[in-house]
């Protein structure tokens, strides 16, 4: 699948990655990572309503409840066959740097292999690389970057959103 548009991602942060900011940012052909606490239902009828389907990309982590829960919004929302519903999907941590992360995007780029997946987050250039080895089309570069981020205040971890770019 291809993706139309601006590649331009409004974050899934809770507050910004919301169903009503995909459809402002869509007037623009812009993106949006919905936030990963929507119901199943609300999902489901919302990717069934789009149009643009790289206007929204559904977000899930790496747990086996995120997974169940992506199994059946997919199954619902006609997620196998040449045309699903959900077309562009973000496997989203704060800390992209597991093994079992990289087992993740494998393990759904097998499952699903006609999704997008967007896959992060990280820092450096090996791991986007290896994220793009195991399936990832989109690598998410930056972790904790401003000085108020909440996973660099909460976590006291974090690197430059430049320099992580510049890697």
């Amino acid at each position: 699948l291809d993706y139309h548009g601006v590649p331009i991602v409004a974050s899934n942060m809770d507050t910004i990655g919301t169903m009503e900011m995909a459809r402002a940012l869509d007037a623009f052909e812009l993106s949006t990572a919905l936030h990963k606490h929507y119901a199943p239902d609300d999902l489901v009828a919302f990717f069934g309503a789009l149009e643009r389907k790289s206007a929204a990309f559904y977000s899930m982590g790496i747990t086996s409840a995120d997974e169940e829960k992506f199994g059946r919004v997919m199954a619902a929302a006609g997620g196998s066959g040449d045309d699903p519903a959900i077309r562009f999907v973000c496997i989203d941590v704060a800390n992209g740097y597991t093994e079992s992360f990289v087992r993740f995007v494998a393990k759904i780029r097998e499952r699903y292999p006609k999704l997008v997946i967007m896959a992060g987050n990280v820092v450096t250039g090996e791991m986007t690389e290896e994220l793009i080895l195991s399936g990832a089309d989109i690598v998410k570069v930056g972790i904790g970057p401003g000085s108020v981020c909440t996973t660099r205040t909460m976590t006291g971890v974090g690197y430059p959103q430049l320099s992580a770019i510049i890697e």
